[in-house]
């Protein structure tokens, strides 16, 4: 179970910026329930209401840390996606830039794989590699 913790903060805010900040917050949760849960909007809404009311009574004034999800199963989904020369399309696929999946792609390579920079990190033959230029800092696009 993911736990929400609460950290006093100094920032103080207007009533307005406030209230706005709890309007995107439903907002964001009716959107979650929708997509997660299927509920319709009505309910939805109905849900992310006391959601909202419920977080400003145990945690109202303070900031909230909400943990990143893990992401092992979207990089292994991009490992399995990737097959050397389709980069534009896996980075469009699952919303990443180059830099991101190039250490996706990097940090799978076991050590000792690949005689040449590059070569076994990003699933080309060691005679491409020294078109990538050092350590593999391009990928072939199509």
């Amino acid at each position: 179970m993911t736990h929400l913790h609460a950290m006093p903060t100094m920032t103080h805010h207007t009533t307005a910026q406030t209230e706005d900040a709890a309007i995107q917050l439903e907002h964001d949760f009716v959107e979650i329930i929708r997509e997660r849960i299927g509920l319709n909007e009505t309910l939805a809404t109905i849900h992310a209401q006391e959601i909202v009311r419920g977080l400003r009574e145990r945690h109202g004034g303070q900031e909230l840390w909400i943990p990143a999800p893990d992401k092992s199963e979207r990089n292994a989904a991009i490992l399995r996606d990737f097959n050397g020369v389709n980069a534009r399309e896996v980075m469009n696929r699952h919303g990443i830039s180059r830099a991101h999946l190039y250490r996706i792609v990097g940090g799978a390579r076991p050590k000792g794989q690949g005689d040449k920079p590059g070569a076994a990190s990003i699933g080309v033959s060691s005679a491409a590699a020294p078109r990538l230029g050092q350590g593999g800092a391009a990928l072939p696009f199509k």
